[in-house]
Order: structure tokens, then C-alpha cells, then sequence
């Protein structure tokens, strides 16, 4: 009987574009790409260990993460739309606009 993976383990950084999973990696350059439009690329807990560090050695905020479900898409559903940070600042000046 074969025994079924009980632990999937992936990066996710938190991009200025949103959260998204860690899709390349060229260990030859020391390269990772995360495409949120790409199925998560699953690691060794290890790995995923150690590509979580050096990204944020490098001031990306980045996470390993453990599932026990095989990941096939992105985190949010980013083919409907994306994420827009805006500073707090300007927007409440928004509102204080919109109120004269």
C-alpha cells in the first residue's frame, strides 16, 4: 500500500502586488520568482525553510508554509482583480474631500 504525502510545504512572500506563492526558483543564480497567475511551486520542508530565510535576508517578507493540502492555485483569486495599497494618509484627505 503507498503511503500518501501528508505535508506540502511552499514560500509565501508578501509583495507590494499582494501575497503570493513562490513559483521558480533558479538555484544556479539564486533567483526565486513568485507569478500569481502560476500553481504554487511545492518544496522539501527544508527548502522552503531555507528560501523563506534568504528572502528575508534580502528584505522580502516571506513565510514557509506547511498544508496539508497540495496547493493548486494562488491564495486569492487575483483573475478578478488586485490589490491597491493605499496610505492611510491620503485616504482619509479622500474623505475629508469627498465631505465639502
Amino acid at each position: 500500500m503507498a503511503s500518501k504525502k501528508k505535508n506540502f510545504w511552499y514560500v509565501l512572500v508578501l509583495a507590494s502586488v499582494g501575497p503570493a506563492f513562490v513559483t521558480k526558483v533558479d538555484r544556479s543564480n539564486k533567483i526565486a520568482e513568485w507569478d500569481k497567475t502560476d500553481k504554487p511551486l511545492e518544496l522539501g520542508e527544508y527548502w522552503a525553510k531555507e528560501l523563506a530565510f534568504g528572502l528575508m535576508c534580502n528584505f522580502f517578507t516571506a513565510y514557509p508554509v506547511c498544508t496539508p493540502i497540495e496547493m493548486e492555485t494562488q491564495p486569492y483569486r487575483y483573475n478578478l482583480g488586485h490589490f491597491e495599497w493605499v496610505s492611510d494618509k491620503k485616504e482619509k484627505e479622500n474623505d475629508d474631500n469627498d465631505k465639502h
